[in-house]
């Protein structure tokens, strides 16, 4: 690195260089900023509260375990939210702060279940004060179980 003897600066070349790295770090940190400001956004957004009662489902069209999944509940009279996350802002962003790799994922009350595993989302929507009428497994769909309000 060669300084200019009267100023003590870099030469034009190197100012350059600094300048083009200086540019590319704030950049970096602007943009790891925003991401920050979205992902807590979206946690808090989408994330259940410990005393929340409602059944959310972040599923895809395309997915033959989401139709499953909401016809399942659908046929059981179970009142959901369906967000669709290739086809909508707040599916997308959902199912990012619960940090979903596969769909279905279903926010059951407080409960977070990752794809279909109706025993689980049963054990969820029990604990909500629905009681399940018929098999429990994950079979349940097939053998027609029932869920009646308490």
């Amino acid at each position: 690195m060669s300084t200019d003897d009267t100023t003590g600066r870099y030469s034009g070349e190197m100012s350059k260089a600094i300048r083009y790295r200086r540019t590319a770090l704030y950049t970096a940190l602007f943009l790891a900023l925003i991401l920050l400001i979205l992902d807590r956004t979206a946690l808090y957004l989408h994330r259940p509260d410990p005393d929340s009662r409602a059944v959310v489902v972040y599923t895809a069209e395309w997915c033959p375990y989401c139709r499953n999944l909401r016809a399942y509940l659908d046929n059981n009279g179970i009142p959901f939210t369906d967000y669709d996350v290739e086809k909508t802002f707040k599916g997308g962003m959902g199912f990012w702060a619960l940090r979903g790799t596969g769909v279905p994922v279903s926010a059951v009350g407080p409960d977070i279940v990752y794809g279909y595993d109706l025993d689980k989302i049963n054990e969820s929507l029990a604990r909500l004060g629905y009681r399940i009428n018929g098999a429990q497994n994950s079979n349940a769909l097939d053998r027609g179980a029932v869920f009646d309000r308490k």
